[in-house]
């Protein structure tokens, strides 16, 4: 029998292959004590071994830039800037003069007295810090000592790796011919080491905590990096189903970059369009392969994350306009920085809050931040031309004022520029205060996204975060298929332009009840879009609206209807989306 555990969908996709478990061994330095006489000769042992440190971080970064881009890269210059740290250096060495402390010692002393700080500080940032402290830990006692900076070596075969916590260093030296995918018992969405994993492509859950021992070395494995889901020990069916979609998908011709993707129509010719969500400029080349339909979702944040310098609204303007250029005959709708939560640049000074997700985030810090807000807005104009090509959507809104003083600050950056069209602007509907007010506030907008993922959180007061929920973060519950239906009905009525932008279009069932409510533009990782393309030629919106009429608006639960829309699929899914 196989075993299905939960973590947290950090790299979209799916793989099926061998586990190989890494396990770090930390190795900690002796109690060493030396003589007066060579306390100067340690001091100056540590210097030379943080700089040699400090040099292989800035040749990790430039790999990274090259291999990558600017966005990976610049997750290292936080390591730079801690070799650097006065509590550090300073620290260590006052170790070694008053202590008489090796300079291994020392250094390790003072690491662990930081990273206790920094656990005791309840930051969201823990996570990020720790694998930094790592990273330099490892790189400073290898020096000192002459040992491996890295002990973890890299598979020769094709497989997946089953880590307790990948470090920003380790995740940039992965080969994804060799990684098909990782299974991480710590991390999080937005973490450095996720936000490299996921540029190369590899799919990835992490959060898994105790349950990772579950994978033992050898270990057959199903993983799905977008829903969080691990299957152990797939039986002989569900494997077969897996080979079977891969297969077809793998006959599937790669789209003509020369030429705009062929309109995606279902089984009974109803137009359905698919679009793509990218961190960065990187992923264009991904998505139009893919045959995406311009950009739904470019999360912006991710310029942003890990750095201790606002990114001047040239290099945001260098950034959109590529994305721009990437689809030239396509909208491409930008999300302004959804940061706070569990994305934290390093040039906020974030409080630690008791509930992020619920805190100074979003909307709420680029409104008590105007000059951040400005600078992401005039870059993002300017990359969208004269001709506004370049839509404007806000995240995490809950209210009327929010919108207003948006779209004002967004017509006076317009008309600073002389910008002769107006910018499209557009909403996230994730928090039901929206959901449940849209009448009210839809005349001021020109389109929504309907973000499945966080309605789905705040509506069932579940923390999509937290892996060890995961079973209650039911984007099929009763409550959110009733907003589905209202959300649309209401953003219909208004005359608005509708997406979806959320893991619930890329499962088959999920896809199938929101062609049943009416959904027809849809945005997905790049990843998702050839399974999605298949399943939505073969599927008959008349078919799945009369099974929608049948079930009468949900009069009771959903579990007949869900049963009946999963029998409309003419193929076989993964096994990974049965519950």
């Amino acid at each position: 029998m196989s075993e299905v555990i939960h973590g947290i969908g950090a790299a979209p996709g799916r793989a099926l292959g061998v586990a190989r478990r890494l396990e770090r061994h930390e190795w900690r330095p002796e109690h060493k004590t030396i003589p007066s006489d060579a306390v100067e000769r340690e001091v100056a042992r540590f210097e030379e071994a943080r700089a040699w440190a400090a040099d292989r971080v800035r040749d990790t970064r430039e790999e990274a830039a090259r291999s990558l881009g600017e966005v990976e890269a610049n997750i290292f210059d936080p390591q730079v800037l801690i070799l650097s740290d006065p509590d550090l250096v300073a620290g260590t060495i006052r170790y070694i003069r008053e202590n008489f402390l090796s300079a291994e010692r020392a250094f390790d002393w003072r690491l662990t007295e930081l990273r206790t700080a920094i656990v005791d500080a309840g930051h969201f940032m823990v996570v990020d810090r720790l694998a930094d402290l790592r990273d330099i830990r490892s790189r400073v006692l290898a020096r000192l000592t002459g040992r491996n900076e890295d002990p973890l070596a890299l598979p020769e075969e094709p497989g997946l790796i089953a880590i307790d916590d990948l470090t920003p260093s380790f995740a940039v030296r992965l080969d994804p011919e060799l990684v098909l995918g990782v299974a991480s018992g710590s991390g999080s969405r937005t973490s450095h080491s996720t936000l490299v994993v996921r540029s190369l492509g590899i799919p990835a859950v992490v959060g898994l905590g105790a349950d990772l021992a579950k994978i033992e070395d050898g270990t057959t494995v199903l993983l799905d990096g977008g829903n969080g889901r691990v299957l152990l020990e797939p039986t002989e069916a569900e494997t077969a189903a897996h080979l079977q979609m891969v297969r077809r998908l793998s006959g599937r011709p790669a789209a003509d970059l020369t030429r705009e993707p062929a309109p995606l129509l279902t089984a009974d010719g109803v137009r359905v369009h698919l679009r793509a969500n990218i961190d960065q400029p990187h992923d264009v080349p991904a998505a139009r392969r893919v045959g995406a339909e311009g950009v739904g979702l470019f999360r912006s944040e991710f310029l942003v994350i890990g750095r201790r310098v606002i990114p001047s609204e040239e290099e945001q303007y260098e950034a959109y306009r590529e994305v721009v250029d990437g689809f030239p005959n396509q909208p491409v709708t930008l999300r302004t920085f959804d940061i706070g939560g569990d994305k934290f640049p390093l040039f906020l000074d974030l409080p630690p809050e008791e509930n992020p997700y619920l805190g100074w985030r979003a909307i709420r810090v680029c409104l008590d931040r105007p000059q951040l807000f400005r600078n992401q807005l005039r870059a993002a104009i300017r990359a969208g031309g004269p001709e506004a090509r370049m839509r404007i959507l806000v995240p995490f809104v809950i209210c009327e004022t929010e919108i207003l003083r948006t779209k004002e600050i967004v017509a006076e950056v317009g008309r600073e520029l002389g910008q002769p069209e107006p910018v499209s602007f557009g909403v996230m509907v994730e928090t039901p205060a929206l959901a449940d007010t849209l009448d009210l506030v839809g005349r001021h907008l020109d389109f929504i996204s309907l973000g499945t993922n966080d309605l789905t959180q705040y509506s069932l007061a579940v923390d999509r975060g937290n892996a060890r929920l995961q079973h209650l973060a039911n984007p099929m519950h009763p409550a959110l298929i009733r907003s589905y239906e209202r959300i649309f009905n209401t953003a219909s009525a208004l005359g608005l332009d509708i997406g979806v932008c959320g893991d619930l279009a890329a499962e088959p069932v999920g896809l199938a009840l929101l062609l049943a409510l009416g959904y027809r533009d849809f945005s997905l990782a790049p990843t998702s879009i050839p399974e999605v393309r298949e399943l939505v030629g073969l599927l008959s919106v008349a078919e799945l609206s009369e099974l929608w009429s049948r079930a009468g608006a949900l009069s009771g639960m959903p579990g007949e209807l869900l049963a009946r829309l999963e029998d409309a699929i003419p193929v076989e899914p993964s096994p990974l989306y049965v519950s």
